[in-house]
């Protein structure tokens, strides 16, 4: 029962209230919250991958990762606890709400996306691997070609100037000009072979590999189908009028206090009489607003009331 409640916690709801559901209210919660831990490991393994292969620092990313893990989770659960029905008095609204909850799905769409690229890496790794190692030579192979047609343009101009001529300056600049040609090659080996190209291996794995895509659905799946189990919960259902009833006594016991303090406040400090006053008759959710029963006069009665 404990490893339930558990997972009843990581749904993003009121494990008490959970528990006084019936036996598949519980289930579809139980199932939530497991989804909920497995989003957690993918975020985890996919902020890991992606800042250790940044970073090139196991410890970082490490840490990095379950920082971020635990922040994206966290988003995510705050996005399905605001999936659920209110049971607040409030004044419907079709389009508004449709154009809410297709936001929030939207968002995490995108999460899932990135959550889902560095998991791809890694399931491609051997063969994208490759792909690096390839795009790492053609990288030097291009570099050491323009490097060495700029150079020899400049050696075929200090031989040019030597023509006739036995100035020593040129001859050390050819020299230096040849040296340089090895050295700049050398370099840009040992800089090119230092890096990964974790990003060129995201564009490589997108681009060359469209069957990732079919990884990147699956894991879009495991992020929508709680928000699924969440939404179709029924309205009438136990969670829910258990749950309207805590929150909405809940609102009304602190507005009472609210409004014992007001009166207190102006009572003990300054000895008036004064009480709040209430513009609506459904306070505190303010949805159905008092009708005006003040009597309004003309301008003609404030004439007659300034000049009587």
């Amino acid at each position: 029962m404990k490893f339930r409640k558990f997972f009843w916690t990581l749904s993003g709801d009121d494990k008490n209230v959970i528990a006084k559901c019936n036996k598949s209210t519980r289930s579809r919660f139980t199932g939530i919250g497991v989804l909920v831990a497995v989003i957690f490991t993918l975020c985890f393994v996919s902020c890991f991958l992606a800042f250790t292969g940044l970073l090139q620092n196991l410890l970082i990313g490490i840490v990095i990762g379950l920082f971020f893990a635990w922040m994206i989770t966290n988003i995510y659960l705050f996005l399905l606890y605001t999936l659920s029905k209110t049971g607040f008095p409030y004044i419907p609204n079709k389009t508004a709400r449709f154009i809410s909850v297709s936001i929030r799905l939207v968002f995490i769409a995108f999460i899932s996306i990135i959550v889902s690229k560095p998991i791809e890496s890694l399931i491609f790794y051997k063969p994208l691997a490759q792909d690096i190692q390839i795009f790492k030579h053609e990288k030097i192979k291009r570099y050491t070609q323009i490097t060495n047609e700029y150079l020899d343009k400049e050696i075929k101009e200090y031989k040019r100037l030597l023509t006739g001529s036995k100035d020593e300056f040129y001859l050390r600049l050819i020299e230096d000009r040849e040296r340089k040609k090895l050295t700049s090659t050398i370099a840009m080996e040992r800089l090119v072979s230092k890096s990964n190209y974790y990003i060129q291996g995201m564009i490589i794995l997108n681009k060359k590999y469209p069957i990732s895509w079919f990884i990147t659905v699956f894991i879009l799946i495991l992020f929508i189908i709680p928000t699924y189990l969440k939404i179709f919960i029924h309205k009438d259902s136990v969670f829910y009028k258990t749950k309207h009833y805590v929150e909405s006594h809940l609102v009304r016991y602190e507005y009472v206090l609210f409004k014992e303090r007001y009166n207190e406040i102006f009572n003990s400090k300054y000895g008036l009489d004064i009480h709040y006053d209430e513009n609506y008759s459904d306070a505190p959710f303010n949805t159905k607003r008092k009708d005006n029963k003040r009597e309004l006069l003309k301008e003609d009665d404030l004439l007659d009331s300034l000049y009587a």
